[in-house]
């Protein structure tokens, strides 16, 4: 079993979930009777074998489980396949996964070029860097989920308006449902992607008080995507809000968070490609050691 489960790899997730991606774009070109069966089957494989590769890392691994910028994206691809797999057995005529695994094959890519190394740790910063991942993991599935809502609403409220019949075996969910999403989702993104940047503000100040880390000074990349992303997504809170007074309230909320989306994956990608001291260890002058 341990040879097993050391030698489950990426791949073999990733290739699971393609497969049930390319089931659910075969259901624009023709039906079958045996193609759900078949999805279900891949997306849980792989959600399996997912599990099992997250699993075994958080047991190997020497600091703290799944601690690194890997471990974290990792998760919140599994964070959005899992609620695939729930959504598909639930409402198997739903195209969920058209929507949905893109984003979870884009997080793992994401994860691929990612740093693999856990930050250094005490018993402080351990707790501080649970709660700042935990409320930035939050932030980033709602956001994403509220994106994939917000797409599902403009292609059906542009088929109704069109009056384009519904295609056979293909049924989105109602309009009223998905405009119920999108008007939740802001509220969540924007208030954990705020305590995750004020609990990562304190993570700062406990790492720079023991030595675990260089001072990561305000103008770093990671502080400066992290504040405009909080910035942003308080403001499309509030641009929604105000906006669900209005007749076309569904459609704004919809569109805004799109862009948050597009907020979100560009602050990903500056924080893969810019510089940073985030979760660097101290650089000690010759013949001093950093702080335990």
């Amino acid at each position: 079993m341990t040879a097993f489960l050391s030698g489950i790899s990426v791949v073999c997730f990733v290739a699971s979930y393609a497969v049930a991606l390319a089931c659910e774009a075969s259901r624009l070109v023709f039906r079958s009777g045996v193609r759900g069966a078949v999805m279900v089957a891949f997306a849980a494989a792989g959600l399996l074998a997912h599990t099992l590769f997250l699993g075994w890392r958080a047991v190997n691994e020497a600091a703290m489980p799944l601690s690194s910028p890997y471990d974290w994206y990792l998760l919140a691809a599994w964070m959005l396949a899992a609620g695939y797999l729930y959504l598909t057995v639930a409402n198997p005529r739903t195209p969920v996964g058209l929507f949905v695994l893109p984003v979870v094959l884009a997080l793992i890519g994401a994860a691929q070029v990612s740093s693999r190394a856990a930050f250094p740790q005490s018993p402080a910063t351990q707790v501080w860097g649970a709660i700042h991942g935990s409320f930035n993991l939050a932030a980033s599935v709602a956001v994403a989920l509220g994106a994939i809502a917000g797409l599902m609403w403009l292609i059906q409220a542009g088929r109704l308006a069109r009056k384009q019949a519904p295609l056979a075996g293909f049924r989105m969910p109602s309009l009223e449902r998905l405009a119920a999403v999108t008007a939740r989702t802001p509220s969540i993104a924007a208030w954990t992607a705020a305590a995750g940047f004020v609990s990562g503000i304190v993570l700062n100040a406990v790492n720079h008080r023991r030595g675990l880390m260089e001072t990561v000074p305000w103008t770093d990349p990671v502080v400066l995507r992290m504040g405009a992303l909080v910035a942003w997504l308080v403001v499309a809170d509030a641009l929604a809000a105000a906006a669900r007074r209005r007749p076309d309230g569904p459609r704004t909320g919809a569109r805004l968070a799109l862009v948050s989306l597009a907020a979100l994956t560009l602050s990903i990608l500056w924080g893969l490609l810019a510089p940073t001291k985030h979760g660097q260890p101290p650089v000690a002058p010759a013949g001093h050691e950093a702080a335990p």
